[in-house]
């Protein structure tokens, strides 16, 4: 390899790597044969380095397959203790409630991202723990591929 395109290389893997600048953290769980069990709780852990205000993304994907219109999840953010800082029951619309067409990006899976904190502090640098829990009618929700969660600083700092 001569040294413009060692150069070049260099270059483009750098353009590569400052695209997602915003992103401290992200992480998804991959469900098997795509079905999400009501006792199956992904959990991340993440590590914070300041206190900036940090915006929290719900992400999921899924199916044509998927039972419902929506999703319910119940999130619980904790600190390294396990004291929980944050908790709350989510709703992500999947489908559009008249038409039935699907929300989201895709063709035959479809990701969505919610925020679901936005300008969040957390306390001080630390490891957090993030938990997922499907809150459906079902025991089983067929369809889901994966959910995950994408922490990133805020344009406010």
């Amino acid at each position: 390899m001569n040294k413009i395109q060692f150069g070049l290389l260099a270059l483009i893997l750098a353009f590569l790597s400052s695209c997602d600048s915003g992103r401290v953290y992200e992480a998804d769980h991959d469900f098997d044969e795509q079905l999400w069990n009501m006792d199956t709780i992904p959990s991340f852990e993440f590590r914070i380095e300041d206190t900036a205000p940090k915006e929290i993304l719900l992400k999921m994907r899924n199916s044509l397959d998927f039972p419902f219109r929506n999703c319910y999840l119940t999130y619980h953010l904790e600190d390294s203790a396990g004291n929980t800082l944050q908790t709350a029951l989510v709703n992500i619309e999947l489908f559009d409630e008249k038409t039935g067409k699907p929300f989201g990006k895709g063709n035959s899976v479809f990701q969505h991202a919610q925020t679901i904190l936005s300008d969040y502090q957390f306390p001080g640098p630390a490891t957090y723990k993030f938990h997922l829990v499907q809150y459906m009618r079902k025991r089983n929700l067929e369809g889901t591929y994966s959910v995950g969660i994408r922490v990133e600083n805020s344009g406010k700092n």
